[in-house]
């Protein structure tokens, strides 16, 4: 479980950490994203601040707040997934995917 002391650091490491692959994702934060029936804001900050130095790398700009939005929910429901299937024991089909990537997100 993330404390609220922890959350600053784990949204650092998602503004330093773009090209993060989904098996390197936090399980804290995977656990996190299956524990809600939505994302929690704090999980709307780190996936957005992911997404954001994501497209900065890739793209060397800004993306509009509505893209953002829509990709905050692709990447928690991806992120749920992933948790899942980890439980599972499954081998889910974007381990090598970037994690805050939505550009290529196997459907659910």
């Amino acid at each position: 479980m993330i404390t609220t002391a922890q959350e600053p650091e784990y949204i650092q490491l998602a503004e330093e950490s773009p090209a993060m692959l989904c098996r390197e994702a936090p399980p804290e934060i995977l656990e996190a994203c299956a524990l809600d029936n939505e994302p929690t804001p704090f999980l709307e900050q780190f996936f957005e601040a992911g997404i954001r130095a994501n497209a900065r790398k890739e793209h060397g700009r800004e993306l509009p707040q509505m893209y953002v939005n829509n990709a905050i929910l692709v990447l928690w429901l991806r992120a749920c997934r992933l948790y899942t299937n980890g439980l599972l024991g499954m081998t889910d089909p974007d381990l090598d995917k970037e994690f805050f990537s939505s550009a290529d997100v196997t459907p659910s």
